[in-house]
C-alpha cells in the first residue's frame, strides 16, 4: 500500500477527520447534504510537505460529500464553475446533451466553458443546473473557513511579556491582537480591539481553551476576534456556530 494512502488508515486520521466534520455540522459543505444520504468525507484545502494529513490546522480542511470531494480533484464533473458562452436554435430535437449521466436529445444548445474541462454542450434543463450558484451559506461557511486558515498560514506571532511578568504570544489581525498564554494543553486567550485615535487595545476577557493545542487556540482567537470586529449580523452568527463547534472539539 502507498505509504502516503496508508496515512488514511491511522486511528490518528479518524479522530482528526471526525473533528472536522463535527464543526461543519456532519454536512457537506458544498451541497449541504448529511449521511446516510452521502459519504461525508475531509477534504485538505492545501499541502505542506512533511504534514501527516491529521497535523493541520482544521481550518485547512472541509466537510464534502464523496461526490463533492472527487469534484474538488477533478476526478469528476464540477455541478459549478461553469460560464454559458452561446444558445442556439435546432430547429428540432437533434442535438445530444453532453452533461455526464444526460445524454437527452435536445433542441436549444447551450455551449458552456469551466476553466478545468473546456467546452460542453448541453441542454435547457441541464444549463440551469451546471450554471448555478452553490448554496449561499455553504459559499459563506466555505469563505470564512479560507480566512481563517490564511491566518493561521500566514500570521506572525511574537512573544511578550504583561505588567506582572505574564508570558503571551500574540499577533495582530486589522490592527486589532490576539494574546495566548499558557502552554500546551492549558491554554486561554485573549482579543484586543484597538481604539480609535489611540495606541491603545480595548482588551476583553481572557477566555480558557483547556485540551486544546496551539493551532486549534489561534483558530478560535481568531473566530472570537472576526465575530467582535465585524457588523455584518449574518457573518456573526455564522462565526458564532463554527466557533461553538470547535469549542466542543477534544
Amino acid at each position: 500500500m502507498n505509504p502516503k494512502r496508508k496515512s488514511y488508515y491511522n486511528q490518528k486520521w479518524f479522530e482528526y477527520s471526525k473533528s472536522v466534520k463535527k464543526r461543519d455540522n456532519y454536512t457537506c459543505l458544498k451541497c449541504g447534504r448529511e449521511e446516510p444520504e452521502v459519504v461525508l468525507q475531509t477534504h485538505h484545502t492545501l499541502y505542506k510537505h512533511g504534514l501527516e494529513p491529521w497535523d493541520y490546522p482544521l481550518s485547512d480542511c472541509l466537510t464534502l460529500c464523496k461526490g463533492c470531494h472527487s469534484r474538488e480533484h477533478d476526478l469528476i464533473e464540477p455541478n459549478s464553475g461553469w460560464t454559458l458562452i452561446s444558445i442556439d436554435d435546432l430547429g428540432d430535437l437533434v442535438g445530444i446533451c453532453e452533461r455526464n449521466g444526460c445524454g437527452n436529445e435536445i433542441r436549444y444548445e447551450h455551449l458552456i466553458y469551466h476553466p478545468k474541462w473546456g467546452y460542453k454542450t448541453v441542454g435547457s434543463t441541464c444549463i440551469e443546473y451546471l450554471t448555478r450558484d452553490d448554496q449561499v451559506i455553504s459559499k459563506e461557511v466555505i469563505k470564512l473557513l479560507k480566512k481563517i486558515s490564511d491566518f493561521i498560514n500566514q500570521s506572525t506571532w511574537e512573544e511578550g511579556f504583561t505588567q506582572k511578568g505574564k508570558r503571551f504570544l500574540h499577533s495582530t489581525y486589522s490592527h486589532n491582537v490576539i494574546r495566548i498564554y499558557g502552554s500546551a494543553n492549558n491554554y486561554a486567550f485573549q482579543i484586543g480591539i484597538k481604539i480609535k485615535g489611540e495606541r491603545k487595545y480595548d482588551f476583553k476577557e481572557i477566555i480558557k481553551a483547556p485540551n486544546k493545542n496551539l493551532n486549534q487556540v489561534k483558530e478560535l482567537g481568531f473566530i472570537v476576534l472576526k465575530g467582535l470586529s465585524t457588523e455584518n449580523l449574518k457573518e456573526k452568527e455564522l462565526l458564532r456556530n463554527i466557533y461553538k463547534r470547535m469549542k466542543s472539539i477534544n
